[in-house]
């Protein structure tokens, strides 16, 4: 990753995940509050994934002198 999408993370991402978390956490069901987390968990890691995955592949496109 490179600086612009760190700060992308930092300045964005970060604080929408963390609200996000809060607001699964208040739910009054506790089993669906759960799957919640599980759910918000995987698009984390798929995010991350897709951005690991499109800048390899875009930094491979590009960088032919």
């Amino acid at each position: 990753m490179n600086g612009a999408s760190l700060i992308f993370w930092i300045v964005c991402a970060v604080p929408l995940i963390g609200l996000l978390y809060w607001l699964i956490r208040k739910d009054k069901n506790k089993l669906n509050g759960s799957w919640g987390i599980i759910i918000l968990g995987a698009l984390v890691i798929a995010a991350l994934l897709v951005i690991v995955y499109v800048t390899k592949d875009f930094s491979a496109i590009f960088s032919q002198n």
